[in-house]
């Protein structure tokens, strides 16, 4: 039978082992490359072509605009439709509910398999009673135009699905704008588009992760096929380091006694920095304006490694005893009060599991550590300006993570032209001498001490201001450089200010 695949480009790689599934059938799917009219036609011809239409459905798919398109003109077209559930958190759209779906959410089982193989081989069964399907150019009420908008309309719909970490549907956008001759003396087309290929590449990356590393969780977790799953994992890790949210790393070593594995608790992408002990010199001017400098000697402590980011804090919103605790918010009579006053959290502007949080106070930061300290049983708190400092900087004096001389491409500030929030792990060169990341631009960091000139208190009972350090999305260059801070009312957040959490013996 002749299938074309529909899918969105974060389920490329599940995709690809689907088709290769069905090698005893004519199979197609769309690269994604998004080539203006040519590409549409190229969908068109296919559609014509095809006798089914599988469409693989994902919360990103079913919010598409062209699998929805894709799926309207093969239903139109009479196509057979096999829906196959790919992501167990996807709402089936009501048009799909009352067809047979086949659920691979749980990988290429065998019993998934068998249901999606026996669709196509009744629908393939009643083609060969030789039943006509229309064609693109003779079906009634079809609509075979390709999705058509004004391209400054498509840079703010893009935008906005940027904003709502919907990167699959902002490429498309990006792309059907560029190939439509959209241009801009002040917008930076390239840039924002790199930036969306960049954070979906990440998301797609992700995405098999997870589907791969729950199956493996499972033969872990088993006598039986422990062994199995430990080989499993390491084959797992040389492709995927640095995943690993239910700790499999510890039952999985070579010089393990074989024993189920006990999940403990562990944050997505929290990872952790080795800073050594030493010195740093913090500059500040004085109440007159004059420059005033002081060294400080920093204790051995580790840093994250990347801001914490909105999967991060959803957890601690989503405990029973997270965010509802009013014991966290215990450290000051004006934190009390401020989460007395404000019961519900703000929303991060930006979506999207590895960005930033903001959208945080400084209570919410160090309420946020209070928690996390209780979960892990260590002491975590926001890093002090010395320790932050020390984690920027190690034993150099650059002003950037990487060195002296600003370079755009390594941050995300205003020289970006991106105008929100990137993933932390966007940029590789923007790296600490002890591996510490994303410390220049992209969101302002929340520390522990007040803004007192000179002092720099670190008592959480002052309602004082507190420092913010690094820079942000919407800040320039010389923001994000060592020698800036200053200092904001704890009770402020923005969509440019999160933070960052410091470990210690």
């Amino acid at each position: 039978m002749r299938l074309f695949v529909s899918y969105a480009r974060v389920d490329k790689p599940y995709c690809i082992q689907i088709v290769d599934m069905l090698d005893v059938h004519e199979t197609w799917y769309d690269q994604r490359l998004y080539a203006g009219q040519n590409w549409w036609k190229e969908i068109l011809r296919r559609l014509d072509w095809c006798e089914g239409f599988i469409y693989l459905l994902s919360p990103e798919s079913v919010k598409s605009e062209y699998c929805r398109r894709e799926f309207e003109l093969a239903q139109s077209l009479g196509r057979h439709v096999f829906p196959a559930i790919v992501h167990p958190k996807v709402d089936i759209p009501p048009t799909l509910k009352d067809i047979q779906y086949a659920d691979l959410s749980k990988g290429l089982t065998a019993e998934a398999v068998k249901t999606l193989l026996n669709a196509i081989h009744l629908a393939s069964r009643d083609n060969s009673k030789g039943t006509n399907k229309p064609s693109v150019n003779t079906a009634p009420e079809v609509n075979t135009q390709a999705p058509a908008k004004d391209p400054a309309t498509v840079i703010g719909m893009a935008a906005t699905a940027m904003e709502k970490g919907q990167f699959d549907q902002a490429v498309f956008l990006l792309k059907q704008a560029k190939s439509n001759g959209y241009k801009s003396k002040f917008i930076n087309i390239d840039a924002i588009m790199s930036e969306a290929e960049a954070a979906l590449e990440r998301q797609s990356y992700l995405r098999e992760a997870e589907r791969e590393y729950k199956q493996i969780a499972m033969l872990v977790k088993h006598k039986r096929t422990l062994k199995l799953g430990q080989e499993a994992f390491r084959s797992f890790q040389k492709e995927f380091p640095d995943f690993d949210p239910e700790n499999l790393a510890e039952v999985c070593r070579d010089d393990s006694e074989p024993q189920p594995v006990t999940t403990g608790f562990k944050l997505p992408l929290l990872q952790w920095c080795d800073v050594p002990a030493g010195n740093v010199c913090f500059e500040f001017a004085d109440s007159i304006g004059e420059l005033q400098s002081r060294d400080f000697h920093v204790e051995a402590f580790r840093l994250s490694k990347y801001p914490v980011t909105n999967a991060q804090y959803q957890v601690f919103l989503d405990d029973p005893y997270g965010y509802g605790n009013m014991e966290w918010w215990q450290f000051s009579t004006a934190a009390y009060q401020w989460r007395k006053d404000h019961p519900h959290p703000y929303d991060a502007k930006f979506k999207g599991d590895e960005r930033p949080r903001e959208m945080v106070t400084w209570y919410d930061a160090v309420a946020f550590c209070e928690w996390l300290s209780d979960r892990l049983h260590k002491k975590v708190m926001l890093p002090t300006l010395a320790e932050w400092q020390r984690g920027y900087q190690g034993d150099t004096r650059f002003k950037f993570p990487w060195g002296n001389q600003f370079k755009a491409d390594f941050c995300n500030t205003a020289e970006s032209s991106i105008k929100m929030t990137t993933i932390v792990t966007r940029y590789e060169q923007n790296i600490t001498p002890y591996g510490v990341c994303d410390m220049a631009g992209n969101v302002w960091e929340w520390c522990r001490n007040t803004g007192i000139e000179g002092d720099f208190i670190e008592a959480f009972q002052l309602n004082s201001k507190r420092v913010v350090r690094g820079g942000s999305y919407m800040s320039q260059a010389n923001r994000s450089a060592i020698s800036f801070h200053y200092a904001l009312n704890p009770s402020n957040l923005h969509s440019s200010i999160g933070f960052r959490i410091a470990l210690y013996n």
